[in-house]
């Protein structure tokens, strides 16, 4: 619980020890109007700032504070799932389990992972995991949402029947100028195909977009979007596309 750790990690980023995430020492008055923000959103406003998009490029500050984020999460959006007809044996084995016991046998399954149990909390804690589900909540990349989302897609089929088009998309973002405009290049795009020689400029192309995940994520945002809206004609007023009129669609991000 020190702010300050993140003005220790990254110098370079908070230069004058200002500014860190989660910073509670900075408190609001009347007169300036500071508020209190959750460190996701901070996060995203500092990725989306700067001229010289200090933030995006950094070498491990977006991995870090993902890592982080996702940490975070998982632990505290972690619940456990039990049917209720099975209540009563879980209350039971609740009772012969104490934290110590689950150290140790953590470690030993650590050490060996096919380490049969030997005292009867270790017994009733391996009898557990086989009436306990654990549900993981708003975690990206999660089982909890991978069946959320087949939960979603079932739905779909059963209320407007089976999809008839299925397709993948995958745009280049290191072939494409767009993508180097919002990595920060000075481009013009009106002249930018006229002046460019086959085969040049891939490996320039492909350096920038490494060193900008961030730009590429925008790219492929706005990618998806312009597709889902204009090809597929989602937010035209007939609703109407290449494929015609659109009653659902659902997308998933690999």
């Amino acid at each position: 619980n020190n702010p300050k750790l993140f003005g220790y990690l990254w110098p370079t980023l908070f230069p004058y020890g200002v500014g860190m995430m989660e910073n509670h020492d900075v408190r609001s008055n009347n007169a300036i109007g500071f508020r209190e923000i959750d460190m996701k959103t901070h996060v995203a406003h500092l990725l989306q700032s700067g001229p010289n998009c200090r933030f995006q490029v950094h070498l491990s500050f977006i991995f870090v504070i993902g890592n982080l984020i996702q940490r975070r999460q998982t632990s505290f959006n972690a619940k456990l799932a039990v049917k209720r007809s099975w209540f009563p044996r879980v209350d039971a084995l609740l009772d012969k389990i104490s934290e110590s016991t689950i150290k140790e046998y953590t470690e030993k399954l650590k050490k060996n992972p096919f380490a049969k149990p030997e005292t009867e909390g270790e017994r009733a804690a391996s009898k557990l995991i086989q009436y306990v589900n654990y549900v993981a909540e708003h975690v990206p990349g999660s089982m909890s949402e991978i069946q959320n989302m087949r939960e979603d897609m079932f739905s779909i089929v059963n209320c407007n029947g089976l999809p008839h088009i299925f397709l993948t998309l995958n745009p280049t973002d290191t072939n494409n100028p767009i993508a180097q405009v919002l990595a920060g290049r000075d481009i013009d795009l009106d002249k930018f195909f006229h002046e460019l020689s086959p085969g040049s400029e891939n490996l320039e192309r492909s350096k920038i977009i490494s060193q900008n995940p961030i730009a590429a994520a925008q790219f492929f945002h706005k990618s998806v979007t312009n597709l889902i809206e204009i090809l597929l004609g989602t937010k035209r007023e007939n609703k109407r596309g290449v494929f015609g009129e659109i009653s659902v669609y659902y997308g998933v991000v690999e």
